[in-house]
């Protein structure tokens, strides 16, 4: 299946000549965006907003959407739900506190695909399982047991309960 590329370039540039204070809202949606180099993202929800202050610009965003991702018991991908809320400043040339400052481009785009990509992964749950009663691999055979019995009793090895 080809991968959706779309562009999460937004433009400030007419931030530079605004009052402290002024600030601008963003919305977008896609159905499904990838995310270079790693990231597919379904029902992506974005809502953002740029307020100018006197080191830069104060990014706000929500973002919402599914990742797919494997289950930890059973090993099948399912769609895993994330949402995301931060904040990021980006600073004017010239008024960096550290190198690993972010700046406002001089051609006044920002590209919020990176920062996008890092705040939902940090949303997926290390330990995700498919659904509440998942039953997991046999040891011994390794056969999805959602989908069927093998055969094999296994003692030594028992699940939480959910």
């Amino acid at each position: 299946m080809e991968k959706q590329h779309y562009s999460l370039r937004a433009n400030v540039g007419f931030f530079f000549n605004k009052p402290i204070g002024f600030s601008r809202d963003f919305h977008a949606e896609f159905p499904e965006i990838f995310l270079e180099p790693d990231l597919n993202v379904l029902n992506l929800k974005a809502a953002f907003r740029f307020s100018r202050n006197r080191e830069g610009l104060l990014l706000q965003a929500e973002l919402s959407g599914e990742i797919q991702a494997l289950c930890v018991r059973c090993l099948s991908e399912s769609n895993v739900p994330v949402n995301a809320k931060f904040e990021e400043l980006f600073y004017f040339p010239g008024r960096t506190q550290e190198e690993t400052d972010q700046l406002v481009p001089n051609d006044g785009y920002i590209d919020l695909a990176d920062i996008f990509r890092d705040y939902l992964l940090l949303e997926i749950p290390i330990n995700h399982v498919c659904k509440a009663d998942c039953k997991g691999v046999c040891v011994e055979c390794g056969q999805n047991l959602n989908l069927a019995d093998c055969g094999h009793i296994n003692s030594r090895i028992i699940l939480p309960e959910a």
